[in-house]
């Protein structure tokens, strides 16, 4: 026999699927950060050797900060969700939360997307050669990081549409 609630999740079924794609992002978050820290290559170029780090561009800084930002929060949310299904007022301030997340992720991801570009496609009217062909290995990191930014910032879109919509029911 099927429950009176048929087609609406109860609390309980909400906050296990907020806790899922949290631990997903927060995962995601921190493989991306990794994979940008960890990233380095030496490449010469004419004679003149030269070395490729995430610390040498501000925007890649950026998301490395931002990612760190975002563990940071996502693990915070991760308890306050656990504690906004039996205080209906925390709702609301998880939202806040998860929208200030969400915002960071996809203002790093983008800083730091446009500085790959430049990266691998060069800018003529700036004079900025692509480097791509010289550091494959840092470029390809870079990209990979760069996915995972993204997955993160889904699925944190996803759980502030999701909180948008708990903090609308109580």
């Amino acid at each position: 026999m099927m429950a009176d609630n048929e087609g609406r999740r109860t609390p309980l079924m909400n906050l296990g699927v907020q806790v899922s794609m949290r631990v997903l992002a927060f995962g995601a978050a921190m493989a991306s950060l990794l994979v940008m820290i960890t990233n380095r290559e030496v490449a010469s170029v004419y004679g003149i050797a030269f070395e490729a780090k995430y610390s040498y561009s501000s925007a890649f800084r950026y998301l490395v900060y931002a990612q760190i930002a975002i563990c940071g929060a996502t693990f915070f949310t991760l308890v306050w969700a656990c504690l906004a299904v039996r205080r209906r007022g925390l709702v609301f301030a998880l939202f806040l939360f998860d929208l200030l997340t969400t915002i960071t992720a996809i203002s790093a991801f983008s800083a730091a997307f446009a500085e790959g570009y430049i990266g691998k496609y060069g800018n003529k009217e700036a004079g900025w050669l692509p480097i791509c062909h010289y550091v494959h290995h840092y470029c390809n990191r870079v990209t990979i990081s760069l996915a995972l930014s993204f997955s993160s910032f889904v699925l944190l879109f996803l759980l502030t549409v999701i909180t948008a919509s708990a903090a609308r029911n109580y």
